[in-house]
């Protein structure tokens, strides 16, 4: 058997082999850094735009409680020295739907703040403030009609700090379930001790607010955790011809 010489046989084919130079490999590496950046700076854009909407839909708010706080303390005003049955109902009815728009905008502040806040931090907090001076305000509008005019209504002072206080958030439930069984029987009006305000300072030197959470019923102050038991008793006691606590 003849065997072929190793000369004879045909080369086999190989393709052109490319290596990528240095400058190529840093060409690419750049390209992704600007679409990286691109990309981080595009989502930090939309995330202000979010932050912004969302922030302007709140002070809207903010500002129609705030109208609605000042035509109450109109009313007042001239139905003072009245005494109608006619105009406390009306007040009455003023102050509850007034209640009800701090409650819905409680809520909807509470889960903007929730988010990872970037952008709006400093007007979140002075947003906050703003709530508290109303819900104040509203609560003396509240005490004020139910001297003059009288009311099945019980108001709740609720004094509490966000800061490591995990009875706080016990008790703040405990009120939002009371607060659906009682609806507009029970206004609650809660009070963040952390927010820089003087009037909080004055309500909770009149009331001696030291232990978090404190609630103060008809000038009664409890403090700790409030069971709902004992809440519902409490509020039963201040009125006890309402069909709840029959």
């Amino acid at each position: 058997m003849v065997e072929k010489d190793d000369a004879t046989k045909k080369p086999t084919a190989k393709g052109p082999t490319t290596k990528k130079t240095p400058a190529k490999k840093m060409n690419v590496y750049l390209i992704s850094f600007v679409i990286t950046l691109i990309v981080f700076f595009l989502g930090m854009f939309v995330g202000l735009g979010i932050e912004r909407f969302m922030l302007s839909n709140l002070m809207k708010k903010t500002t129609s409680i705030e109208s609605s706080i000042q035509e109450i303390e109109l009313e007042l005003l001239y139905f003072q020295g009245l005494s109608t049955n006619e105009s406390c109902t009306f007040l009455k009815e003023v102050v509850r739907k007034t209640n009800n728009k701090l409650d819905i905008f409680a809520n909807q502040l509470g889960a903007y703040s929730d988010r990872n806040i970037l952008f709006t931090r400093g007007q979140v907090t002075d947003l906050k403030t703003k709530y508290t001076s109303l819900l104040i305000k509203d609560w003396l509008l509240q005490e004020k009609i139910k001297t003059d005019c009288g009311a099945n209504v019980v108001s709740v002072l609720y004094f509490y700090s966000t800061e490591g206080c995990n009875d706080c958030i016990v008790q703040g439930d405990i009120l939002t379930l009371l607060k659906e069984v009682f609806k507009d029987k029970l206004m609650v009006f809660p009070l963040d001790v952390g927010i820089d305000s003087d009037m909080v300072k004055i309500l909770m030197a009149r009331f001696d607010i030291e232990p978090m959470p404190t609630i103060v019923v008809n000038n009664e102050k409890y403090e700790g955790v409030i069971t709902k038991e004992q809440l519902s008793g409490i509020i039963c006691s201040e009125i006890p011809s309402i069909e709840e606590c029959i």
